[in-house]
């Protein structure tokens, strides 16, 4: 490896710079970048002539049209399986992006939002049939950004439409109850670096109560949070068993840690914690939120150098 002060980094992302205008942490890391001394490249991860192996480090960061190129990235992953300086590994990226992951979390004893999947219409119709809730959450297992997302009253025909349109586009669906809290005090997001608790926010609801993003357009209202101590105990929990899962299976070693993870948590109407997503593929970090975060990212960044 190079010396810090000539390393060379590159983040993956994407040639769609329509998407990437929402990234609100690109400006934060840049500057944290510079003020490190680290070189820092964004190159797509569709740029067929990039020479992933010349870099001291690979962070896979913002590829956020994967969705609409599913088979091609994940080709262009399996390719980089054993690049032993991309980050989070390929393996790990591969498991993460199919949200079933939550069924295995939840068998290693973590608190997961009660969840029902389904592969076809009588599924479908069984899954939100068993949920005791005045309203629902649909979503495919495979999704960036609240893509086919809808948020519905119990009974609406708007569900089982959506449900249909995620199975006709080739995705398996999942249905979970809407947690009321978010109404309230939103969903709580924590992003750790290197194993360790970097900073958390609120995130408010995005959805209406028959599917439609509020206000019309995607926008997250997002604000600094402080974490109480059950959330924090979760969150721990959960990236305990995900690196438990990565090591287990040889995709980090005996001792390593995930570069980044980002875990959101929602409270159930009993008043508990319960784990929403567990995001270590392309999370956006909010950045933000903590004038500090940025430097920890770039520690954690330099400390793998």
């Amino acid at each position: 490896m190079r010396s810090t002060s000539t390393a060379r980094v590159a983040f993956v992302t994407t040639a769609d710079t329509a998407i990437l205008h929402d990234d609100f942490d690109l400006p934060f890391q840049i500057a944290a970048f510079a003020d490190a001394g680290i070189e820092l490249m964004h190159i797509p991860w569709e740029r067929s002539d990039a020479r992933w192996e010349e870099f001291d480090l690979v962070i896979v960061r913002s590829p956020w049209n994967y969705v609409d190129r599913l088979e091609e990235f994940m080709q262009w992953l399996d390719a980089r399986r054993g690049l032993p300086t991309m980050v989070n590994p390929a393996e790990v990226i591969a498991w993460n992006i199919d949200k079933r992951h939550l069924a295995e979390l939840a068998g290693l004893g973590v608190s997961v939002v009660p969840t029902r999947y389904a592969t076809s219409l009588d599924e479908l119709q069984d899954a939100l049939a068993s949920v005791r809730s005045p309203q629902v959450i649909l979503k495919p297992t495979i999704s960036a950004g609240s893509r086919l997302t809808g948020r519905f009253v119990e009974g609406s025909p708007g569900a089982v439409a959506l449900g249909e349109r995620i199975l006709a586009a080739g995705h398996e669906v999942m249905v979970q109850p809407f947690a009321g809290s978010v109404e309230h005090v939103g969903e709580v997001g924590t992003v750790c670096f290197d194993g360790v608790i970097s900073h958390s926010f609120c995130k408010g609801p995005l959805l209406g109560e028959e599917g439609e993003l509020r206000g019309g357009e995607y926008r997250e209202e997002i604000s600094h949070a402080e974490l109480d101590d059950a959330t924090r105990e979760l969150v721990l929990r959960t990236q305990d068993a995900v690196v438990g899962i990565a090591r287990d299976r040889g995709w980090l070693g005996a001792d390593e840690q995930l570069l980044y993870g980002r875990y959101d948590i929602v409270t159930l109407d009993d008043g508990s914690p319960a784990l929403l997503e567990a995001e270590v593929f392309e999370p956006s970090l909010f950045l933000m939120v903590d004038e500090a975060a940025p430097a920890r990212f770039v520690a954690a960044v330099r400390a793998r150098l």
